[in-house]
Protein backbone atom coordinates (compact mmCIF):
# COMPACT_ATOMS: atom_id res chain seq x y z
CA UNK A 1 0.00 0.00 0.00
CA UNK A 2 1.68 3.34 -0.71
CA UNK A 3 1.72 5.33 2.12
CA UNK A 4 0.86 8.96 2.06
CA UNK A 5 2.91 11.26 4.12
CA UNK A 6 2.78 15.19 4.82
CA UNK A 7 6.05 17.30 3.95
CA UNK A 8 6.72 20.73 4.81
CA UNK A 9 8.05 22.31 2.03
CA UNK A 10 10.38 25.24 2.38
CA UNK A 11 12.65 27.09 0.11
CA UNK A 12 13.87 30.29 -1.17
CA UNK A 13 10.77 32.12 -3.29
CA UNK A 14 11.85 31.80 -6.95
CA UNK A 15 11.26 35.62 -7.54
CA UNK A 16 13.36 38.59 -7.34
CA UNK A 17 12.77 39.06 -3.46
CA UNK A 18 14.50 35.54 -2.85
CA UNK A 19 15.74 36.28 0.81
CA UNK A 20 12.07 35.55 1.56
CA UNK A 21 10.63 32.13 2.19
CA UNK A 22 7.58 30.28 2.15
CA UNK A 23 6.05 27.39 3.67
CA UNK A 24 3.33 24.48 2.45
CA UNK A 25 2.35 21.94 3.98
CA UNK A 26 0.57 18.93 1.18
CA UNK A 27 -0.43 15.78 1.18
CA UNK A 28 2.33 13.68 -0.89
CA UNK A 29 1.18 11.18 -3.52
CA UNK A 30 -2.81 12.35 -2.81
CA UNK A 31 -4.76 15.55 -4.41
CA UNK A 32 -4.82 18.44 -2.15
CA UNK A 33 -8.22 19.34 -2.98
CA UNK A 34 -7.99 23.21 -2.39
CA UNK A 35 -4.34 25.45 -2.00
CA UNK A 36 -5.63 29.36 -2.06
CA UNK A 37 -3.52 31.65 -4.11
CA UNK A 38 -1.53 33.86 -2.13
CA UNK A 39 -1.39 36.24 -4.74
CA UNK A 40 -5.53 35.94 -5.07
CA UNK A 41 -7.58 34.54 -1.86
CA UNK A 42 -9.71 33.98 -4.29
CA UNK A 43 -8.33 31.95 -6.85
CA UNK A 44 -7.53 28.04 -5.48
CA UNK A 45 -6.91 24.89 -7.41
CA UNK A 46 -6.37 21.21 -6.91
CA UNK A 47 -2.46 19.72 -6.54
CA UNK A 48 -0.91 16.76 -6.95
CA UNK A 49 2.55 16.11 -5.87
CA UNK A 50 3.71 12.30 -6.83
CA UNK A 51 4.71 10.13 -4.22
CA UNK A 52 8.24 10.45 -4.90
CA UNK A 53 8.39 14.19 -4.40
CA UNK A 54 10.97 15.68 -2.83
CA UNK A 55 12.64 19.18 -2.66
CA UNK A 56 16.07 18.62 -4.08
CA UNK A 57 15.33 18.48 -7.91
CA UNK A 58 13.01 20.54 -10.32
CA UNK A 59 9.73 18.83 -11.32
CA UNK A 60 7.96 19.04 -14.64
CA UNK A 61 4.65 20.81 -13.87
CA UNK A 62 1.09 20.60 -15.95
CA UNK A 63 -1.75 23.39 -15.02
CA UNK A 64 -5.09 22.00 -16.12
CA UNK A 65 -8.42 23.84 -17.15
CA UNK A 66 -11.68 22.12 -16.57
CA UNK A 67 -14.60 23.86 -18.40
CA UNK A 68 -16.30 23.80 -14.83
CA UNK A 69 -13.80 24.52 -12.45
CA UNK A 70 -13.74 21.23 -11.26
CA UNK A 71 -9.95 20.95 -9.90
CA UNK A 72 -10.18 17.86 -7.92
CA UNK A 73 -11.88 15.77 -10.58
CA UNK A 74 -9.33 17.04 -13.18
CA UNK A 75 -6.26 16.37 -11.06
CA UNK A 76 -7.85 13.33 -10.32
CA UNK A 77 -8.00 12.16 -14.70
CA UNK A 78 -3.92 13.35 -14.70
CA UNK A 79 -2.68 11.51 -11.31
CA UNK A 80 -1.96 7.87 -12.38
CA UNK A 81 -0.11 9.26 -15.51
CA UNK A 82 1.42 11.83 -13.30
CA UNK A 83 2.72 9.70 -10.68
CA UNK A 84 4.32 6.93 -12.41
CA UNK A 85 6.19 9.32 -15.14
CA UNK A 86 6.72 12.13 -11.69
CA UNK A 87 4.67 15.25 -12.94
CA UNK A 88 3.28 17.83 -10.41
CA UNK A 89 -0.33 18.69 -11.42
CA UNK A 90 -2.14 21.82 -10.92
CA UNK A 91 -5.71 22.25 -11.52
CA UNK A 92 -7.87 25.28 -11.34
CA UNK A 93 -10.87 25.92 -9.15
CA UNK A 94 -12.14 28.80 -10.43
CA UNK A 95 -11.41 28.47 -14.89
CA UNK A 96 -14.49 27.67 -16.39
CA UNK A 97 -16.11 28.12 -19.96
CA UNK A 98 -17.39 31.00 -20.71
CA UNK A 99 -15.95 35.08 -21.65
CA UNK A 100 -17.28 35.13 -17.59
CA UNK A 101 -15.71 32.37 -16.80
CA UNK A 102 -12.29 33.66 -14.75
CA UNK A 103 -9.75 31.76 -16.96
CA UNK A 104 -6.92 34.70 -17.46
CA UNK A 105 -7.40 35.49 -13.67
CA UNK A 106 -7.25 31.97 -12.45
CA UNK A 107 -4.28 30.99 -14.65
CA UNK A 108 -2.17 34.29 -13.59
CA UNK A 109 -2.93 33.18 -9.99
CA UNK A 110 -1.88 29.20 -10.26
CA UNK A 111 0.60 29.69 -12.31
CA UNK A 112 2.16 32.36 -10.06
CA UNK A 113 1.51 30.90 -6.98
CA UNK A 114 3.28 27.15 -7.92
CA UNK A 115 6.37 29.12 -9.30
CA UNK A 116 6.77 30.48 -5.81
CA UNK A 117 6.14 27.48 -3.54
CA UNK A 118 7.14 24.51 -5.72
CA UNK A 119 10.67 23.63 -6.99
CA UNK A 120 9.56 23.88 -10.81
CA UNK A 121 11.72 22.93 -13.83
CA UNK A 122 11.18 26.09 -15.81
CA UNK A 123 12.07 24.26 -19.10
CA UNK A 124 9.21 21.84 -18.33
CA UNK A 125 6.26 23.88 -17.75
CA UNK A 126 2.85 22.81 -19.55
CA UNK A 127 -0.51 23.15 -19.85
CA UNK A 128 -3.75 21.07 -20.27
CA UNK A 129 -7.45 21.27 -20.43
CA UNK A 130 -10.43 19.97 -21.81
CA UNK A 131 -13.32 21.46 -24.25
CA UNK A 132 -13.49 25.27 -23.40
CA UNK A 133 -10.29 24.55 -20.66
CA UNK A 134 -8.77 22.95 -23.92
CA UNK A 135 -8.60 25.97 -25.52
CA UNK A 136 -7.89 28.21 -22.30
CA UNK A 137 -4.77 25.94 -22.53
CA UNK A 138 -3.68 26.50 -25.93
CA UNK A 139 -4.18 30.55 -25.23
CA UNK A 140 -1.94 30.56 -22.54
CA UNK A 141 1.42 28.75 -24.71
CA UNK A 142 0.14 31.55 -27.40
CA UNK A 143 0.58 33.91 -25.58
CA UNK A 144 3.72 33.55 -23.09
CA UNK A 145 6.16 32.90 -25.73
CA UNK A 146 8.29 30.50 -24.67
CA UNK A 147 7.36 29.55 -21.21
CA UNK A 148 5.55 26.26 -22.21
CA UNK A 149 6.96 23.16 -23.45
CA UNK A 150 3.83 21.69 -24.34
CA UNK A 151 0.13 21.73 -24.89
CA UNK A 152 -2.27 18.39 -23.95
CA UNK A 153 -5.48 19.64 -25.72
CA UNK A 154 -8.86 16.79 -24.45
CA UNK A 155 -11.80 17.37 -27.07
CA UNK A 156 -10.90 20.42 -28.23
CA UNK A 157 -8.21 22.63 -30.38
CA UNK A 158 -7.26 26.01 -30.47
CA UNK A 159 -9.27 29.19 -29.89
CA UNK A 160 -11.25 30.26 -32.62
CA UNK A 161 -9.38 32.99 -33.52
CA UNK A 162 -5.95 31.32 -33.28
CA UNK A 163 -4.17 28.88 -35.44
CA UNK A 164 -0.54 27.22 -34.95
CA UNK A 165 1.87 29.75 -35.77
CA UNK A 166 5.27 29.23 -37.80
CA UNK A 167 7.31 28.14 -36.13
CA UNK A 168 5.45 27.10 -33.01
CA UNK A 169 7.37 27.12 -30.00
CA UNK A 170 5.39 24.21 -27.73
CA UNK A 171 5.07 20.62 -28.61
CA UNK A 172 1.19 19.71 -28.79
CA UNK A 173 -0.29 16.74 -28.22
CA UNK A 174 -4.69 16.63 -28.81
CA UNK A 175 -6.29 13.73 -27.93
CA UNK A 176 -10.36 13.42 -28.97
CA UNK A 177 -13.12 10.73 -28.63
CA UNK A 178 -14.18 9.26 -32.22
CA UNK A 179 -17.39 10.42 -31.01
CA UNK A 180 -16.99 13.52 -30.29
CA UNK A 181 -18.64 16.33 -31.96
CA UNK A 182 -15.47 18.23 -32.23
CA UNK A 183 -13.68 15.19 -34.15
CA UNK A 184 -13.94 17.76 -37.49
CA UNK A 185 -11.89 20.43 -35.84
CA UNK A 186 -9.01 17.80 -35.21
CA UNK A 187 -9.51 16.74 -38.88
CA UNK A 188 -8.93 20.35 -40.45
CA UNK A 189 -6.26 21.30 -37.51
CA UNK A 190 -3.78 18.05 -38.26
CA UNK A 191 -3.35 19.98 -42.03
CA UNK A 192 -2.95 23.20 -40.36
CA UNK A 193 -0.41 21.36 -38.05
CA UNK A 194 1.11 19.89 -40.52
CA UNK A 195 1.74 23.17 -42.71
CA UNK A 196 2.96 24.70 -39.27
CA UNK A 197 5.91 21.98 -39.39
CA UNK A 198 4.65 21.68 -36.01
CA UNK A 199 5.84 18.58 -33.23
CA UNK A 200 2.49 17.26 -32.46
CA UNK A 201 0.76 14.04 -31.97
CA UNK A 202 -3.02 13.58 -32.77
CA UNK A 203 -4.80 10.58 -30.24
CA UNK A 204 -8.41 9.52 -30.81
CA UNK A 205 -9.42 7.01 -28.71
CA UNK A 206 -13.00 5.42 -28.46
CA UNK A 207 -15.43 7.51 -26.73
CA UNK A 208 -17.68 10.97 -26.71
CA UNK A 209 -16.27 13.98 -25.56
CA UNK A 210 -14.71 14.19 -22.73
CA UNK A 211 -11.08 13.71 -20.66
CA UNK A 212 -8.82 10.94 -22.30
CA UNK A 213 -8.89 7.85 -20.84
CA UNK A 214 -5.63 6.79 -18.02
CA UNK A 215 -4.05 5.24 -20.89
CA UNK A 216 -3.64 8.27 -23.22
CA UNK A 217 -2.57 10.27 -20.52
CA UNK A 218 0.12 8.04 -19.97
CA UNK A 219 1.01 7.64 -23.55
CA UNK A 220 0.87 11.98 -23.64
CA UNK A 221 3.05 12.53 -20.68
CA UNK A 222 5.61 9.72 -22.76
CA UNK A 223 5.22 11.35 -25.63
CA UNK A 224 6.02 15.16 -23.21
CA UNK A 225 9.17 13.00 -21.86
CA UNK A 226 10.44 12.19 -25.49
CA UNK A 227 10.00 15.57 -26.65
CA UNK A 228 12.13 17.22 -23.71
CA UNK A 229 14.83 14.51 -25.08
CA UNK A 230 14.73 15.97 -28.45
CA UNK A 231 14.97 19.39 -27.18
CA UNK A 232 17.57 18.35 -24.55
CA UNK A 233 15.75 19.92 -21.78
CA UNK A 234 15.55 15.77 -20.22
CA UNK A 235 18.88 13.45 -20.81
CA UNK A 236 18.44 10.89 -23.75
CA UNK A 237 17.72 7.89 -22.47
CA UNK A 238 18.09 5.51 -25.53
CA UNK A 239 16.25 1.95 -23.89
CA UNK A 240 13.07 4.40 -23.28
CA UNK A 241 13.05 6.14 -26.73
CA UNK A 242 13.61 2.68 -28.47
CA UNK A 243 10.85 1.39 -26.34
CA UNK A 244 8.77 4.36 -27.42
CA UNK A 245 9.31 3.87 -31.05
CA UNK A 246 8.26 0.64 -30.83
CA UNK A 247 5.04 1.02 -29.49
CA UNK A 248 4.26 3.78 -32.33
CA UNK A 249 4.98 1.24 -34.72
CA UNK A 250 3.02 -1.72 -32.96
CA UNK A 251 0.06 0.63 -32.86
CA UNK A 252 0.25 1.13 -36.88
CA UNK A 253 0.75 -2.18 -37.39
CA UNK A 254 -2.56 -2.79 -35.29
CA UNK A 255 -4.37 -0.21 -37.23
CA UNK A 256 -3.10 -2.30 -40.47
CA UNK A 257 -4.47 -5.47 -39.47
CA UNK A 258 -8.08 -4.04 -38.61
CA UNK A 259 -8.41 -2.55 -42.18
CA UNK A 260 -7.55 1.08 -40.79
CA UNK A 261 -5.16 2.21 -43.77
CA UNK A 262 -5.47 6.52 -42.65
CA UNK A 263 -4.67 5.80 -38.81
CA UNK A 264 -1.92 3.27 -39.85
CA UNK A 265 -0.46 5.83 -42.49
CA UNK A 266 -0.68 8.28 -39.64
CA UNK A 267 1.40 6.26 -36.99
CA UNK A 268 4.34 5.74 -39.42
CA UNK A 269 3.58 9.60 -39.76
CA UNK A 270 4.03 10.11 -36.14
CA UNK A 271 7.13 7.68 -36.01
CA UNK A 272 9.21 9.93 -38.26
CA UNK A 273 8.17 13.19 -36.88
CA UNK A 274 8.75 12.15 -33.20
CA UNK A 275 11.88 10.07 -33.75
CA UNK A 276 13.63 11.31 -36.13
CA UNK A 277 17.43 12.66 -34.62
CA UNK A 278 16.76 10.05 -31.90
CA UNK A 279 16.45 6.55 -33.41
CA UNK A 280 16.29 4.73 -36.86
CA UNK A 281 13.06 5.68 -38.91
CA UNK A 282 14.00 4.20 -42.14
CA UNK A 283 11.62 1.69 -41.61
CA UNK A 284 8.30 3.99 -41.05
CA UNK A 285 9.38 5.90 -44.07
CA UNK A 286 9.53 2.97 -46.46
CA UNK A 287 5.89 2.29 -44.59
CA UNK A 288 4.88 5.78 -45.54
CA UNK A 289 5.89 5.22 -49.26
CA UNK A 290 3.95 2.49 -49.54
CA UNK A 291 1.04 3.16 -48.46
CA UNK A 292 1.20 6.06 -49.87
CA UNK A 293 0.40 4.36 -53.33
CA UNK A 294 -2.31 2.53 -51.69
CA UNK A 295 -5.75 2.84 -53.22
CA UNK A 296 -7.63 2.15 -49.37
CA UNK A 297 -5.73 4.79 -47.67
CA UNK A 298 -7.50 7.18 -50.23
CA UNK A 299 -10.48 6.03 -50.49
CA UNK A 300 -10.11 6.14 -46.28
CA UNK A 301 -9.18 9.98 -46.58
CA UNK A 302 -12.05 10.62 -48.99
CA UNK A 303 -14.77 9.04 -46.47
CA UNK A 304 -12.98 11.03 -43.18
CA UNK A 305 -13.83 14.21 -45.42
CA UNK A 306 -17.29 12.73 -46.72
CA UNK A 307 -17.99 11.83 -42.92
CA UNK A 308 -17.09 15.75 -42.22
CA UNK A 309 -19.17 17.44 -44.25
CA UNK A 310 -22.29 14.93 -43.30
CA UNK A 311 -21.98 16.49 -40.23
CA UNK A 312 -22.11 19.72 -41.30
CA UNK A 313 -25.37 18.90 -43.31
CA UNK A 314 -27.08 17.24 -40.25
CA UNK A 315 -26.75 20.41 -37.69
CA UNK A 316 -27.07 22.90 -40.63
CA UNK A 317 -30.76 23.53 -40.77
CA UNK A 318 -31.28 22.86 -36.33
CA UNK A 319 -28.64 25.29 -35.58
CA UNK A 320 -30.13 28.17 -37.95
CA UNK A 321 -33.60 27.38 -35.82
CA UNK A 322 -31.56 27.83 -32.86
CA UNK A 323 -30.42 30.94 -34.04
CA UNK A 324 -33.83 32.13 -34.53
CA UNK A 325 -34.89 31.14 -31.17
CA UNK A 326 -31.78 32.80 -29.98
CA UNK A 327 -33.20 36.32 -31.69
CA UNK A 328 -36.78 36.00 -30.58
CA UNK A 329 -37.71 35.29 -34.49
CA UNK A 330 -38.92 30.90 -33.98
CA UNK A 331 -41.96 30.64 -33.38
CA UNK A 332 -44.15 28.05 -30.99
CA UNK A 333 -44.53 25.80 -34.40
CA UNK A 334 -40.49 26.14 -35.79
CA UNK A 335 -39.84 24.88 -31.81
CA UNK A 336 -41.88 22.55 -31.63
CA UNK A 337 -40.34 21.17 -35.22
CA UNK A 338 -36.56 22.25 -33.95
CA UNK A 339 -37.57 19.77 -30.59
CA UNK A 340 -38.73 17.28 -32.84
CA UNK A 341 -35.78 17.10 -35.11
CA UNK A 342 -33.32 16.81 -32.25
CA UNK A 343 -35.35 14.15 -30.76
CA UNK A 344 -35.35 12.20 -33.93
CA UNK A 345 -31.54 12.72 -34.30
CA UNK A 346 -31.04 11.23 -30.66
CA UNK A 347 -33.18 7.79 -31.63
CA UNK A 348 -31.09 7.38 -35.09
CA UNK A 349 -27.84 8.58 -33.16
CA UNK A 350 -28.57 4.84 -31.50
CA UNK A 351 -26.99 2.09 -30.89
CA UNK A 352 -23.99 3.90 -29.84
CA UNK A 353 -21.98 1.95 -32.88
CA UNK A 354 -19.17 2.69 -35.19
CA UNK A 355 -21.58 3.07 -37.63
CA UNK A 356 -23.33 6.01 -36.16
CA UNK A 357 -20.24 7.69 -35.58
CA UNK A 358 -21.36 10.77 -37.60
CA UNK A 359 -24.75 10.90 -36.38
CA UNK A 360 -23.68 10.31 -32.49
CA UNK A 361 -21.30 13.34 -33.19
CA UNK A 362 -23.89 15.90 -34.97
CA UNK A 363 -26.18 14.90 -32.00
CA UNK A 364 -24.15 16.06 -29.39
CA UNK A 365 -23.05 19.00 -31.13
CA UNK A 366 -26.61 20.28 -31.69
CA UNK A 367 -27.32 19.25 -27.68
CA UNK A 368 -24.18 20.98 -26.60
CA UNK A 369 -24.79 24.15 -28.85
CA UNK A 370 -28.42 24.29 -27.28
CA UNK A 371 -26.74 23.95 -23.51
CA UNK A 372 -24.86 26.56 -24.19
CA UNK A 373 -27.22 29.10 -25.78
CA UNK A 374 -29.23 28.85 -22.41
CA UNK A 375 -26.06 29.69 -20.61
CA UNK A 376 -26.03 32.63 -22.08
CA UNK A 377 -29.48 33.37 -22.09
CA UNK A 378 -29.46 32.77 -18.37
CA UNK A 379 -26.69 35.22 -17.63
CA UNK A 380 -28.90 37.55 -19.88
CA UNK A 381 -31.83 36.96 -17.80
CA UNK A 382 -33.81 36.57 -20.88
CA UNK A 383 -35.05 33.27 -18.36
CA UNK A 384 -38.12 31.79 -21.06
CA UNK A 385 -35.53 31.74 -23.89
CA UNK A 386 -32.61 29.72 -21.24
CA UNK A 387 -35.80 27.19 -20.37
CA UNK A 388 -36.56 26.84 -24.04
CA UNK A 389 -32.84 26.34 -24.93
CA UNK A 390 -32.18 23.81 -22.02
CA UNK A 391 -35.39 21.71 -23.28
CA UNK A 392 -34.20 21.47 -26.50
CA UNK A 393 -30.81 20.28 -24.58
CA UNK A 394 -32.17 17.61 -22.21
CA UNK A 395 -33.92 16.21 -25.27
CA UNK A 396 -30.66 16.14 -27.40
CA UNK A 397 -28.27 14.88 -24.59
CA UNK A 398 -27.63 11.30 -23.83
CA UNK A 399 -27.21 12.59 -19.82
CA UNK A 400 -29.76 15.47 -19.64
CA UNK A 401 -29.07 15.82 -15.94
CA UNK A 402 -27.13 18.83 -16.04
CA UNK A 403 -29.71 20.79 -18.43
CA UNK A 404 -32.72 19.76 -16.36
CA UNK A 405 -30.50 21.18 -12.88
CA UNK A 406 -30.37 24.64 -15.25
CA UNK A 407 -33.97 24.55 -15.59
CA UNK A 408 -34.70 24.37 -11.67
CA UNK A 409 -32.49 27.08 -11.26
CA UNK A 410 -35.15 29.29 -14.15
CA UNK A 411 -37.78 27.99 -11.69
CA UNK A 412 -36.62 28.46 -8.55
CA UNK A 413 -36.31 32.42 -9.22
CA UNK A 414 -39.29 32.48 -10.84
CA UNK A 415 -40.69 31.56 -7.71
CA UNK A 416 -42.19 28.11 -9.56
CA UNK A 417 -41.61 25.57 -7.14
CA UNK A 418 -43.20 22.92 -8.15
CA UNK A 419 -41.61 23.05 -11.87
CA UNK A 420 -38.36 23.30 -9.81
CA UNK A 421 -38.98 20.26 -7.78
CA UNK A 422 -39.58 18.72 -11.06
CA UNK A 423 -36.81 19.63 -12.97
CA UNK A 424 -34.82 18.80 -9.82
CA UNK A 425 -35.87 15.33 -9.68
CA UNK A 426 -35.41 14.63 -13.05
CA UNK A 427 -31.74 15.74 -13.07
CA UNK A 428 -31.52 13.27 -10.04
CA UNK A 429 -32.85 10.12 -11.83
CA UNK A 430 -29.82 11.34 -14.61
CA UNK A 431 -27.80 10.81 -12.81
CA UNK A 432 -26.83 14.45 -11.64
CA UNK A 433 -25.81 15.01 -8.25
CA UNK A 434 -23.06 17.66 -7.98
CA UNK A 435 -21.84 18.25 -4.77
CA UNK A 436 -22.66 21.75 -3.24
CA UNK A 437 -25.41 22.48 -6.76
CA UNK A 438 -28.48 22.73 -4.25
CA UNK A 439 -26.63 25.44 -1.98
CA UNK A 440 -26.64 28.30 -4.90
CA UNK A 441 -28.20 31.47 -4.10
CA UNK A 442 -31.80 30.70 -6.32
CA UNK A 443 -32.42 27.80 -3.53
CA UNK A 444 -31.68 29.39 -0.44
CA UNK A 445 -35.70 30.96 0.09
CA UNK A 446 -36.38 27.01 -0.53
CA UNK A 447 -34.12 25.46 2.27
CA UNK A 448 -36.97 24.92 4.84
CA UNK A 449 -39.35 23.53 2.66
CA UNK A 450 -40.07 19.92 3.29
CA UNK A 451 -39.94 18.31 0.33
CA UNK A 452 -36.82 20.58 -1.02
CA UNK A 453 -35.21 19.12 2.27
CA UNK A 454 -36.40 15.56 1.54
CA UNK A 455 -34.95 15.81 -2.11
CA UNK A 456 -31.03 17.84 -0.64
CA UNK A 457 -31.26 14.06 1.37
CA UNK A 458 -31.28 11.95 -1.64
CA UNK A 459 -29.17 13.92 -3.25
CA UNK A 460 -26.60 13.66 -0.73
CA UNK A 461 -27.03 10.31 -0.52
CA UNK A 462 -26.63 10.17 -4.45
CA UNK A 463 -23.57 12.13 -3.83
CA UNK A 464 -22.68 9.24 -1.60
CA UNK A 465 -22.13 6.35 -3.39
Amino acid sequence: MRLLCYVLLLFAVQAPARAQTEQLQIIVGAINPKVVCRSNPAESYALYLPAQFSTNREWPIIYVFDPLARGEAAAEVVRPAAQKLGYIVAASNNSKNGPDGGSREAAIAMWDDTQLRLPVDPRRRYVAGMSGGSRVATSVALSCGDCVAGVIANAAGFPPDAAPPHPMKFAYFAAVGDADFNYPEFVRLRRKLDRAGARYRIRVFEGPHGWAPTEVWMEALNWMDIQAMASGTLPRATARIAASLQETFAGARAFESANEPLAAFREYEAAVRDFSGLADVGAAKAKLAELEKSNELKAAEKQEAADVEEQERIVKNPSIQMQKLATGDLDASGFSELLASISSLKRKAQPATRKNLVLRRAQIQLAMYAYESGQSCLTKKNYDTALSFFHLAAAGANKPGAAHYERARIFAIQSHKQKMLTELRLALASGYHEPAALDEAEFQPYRADPKFKELTAEWTKAERR
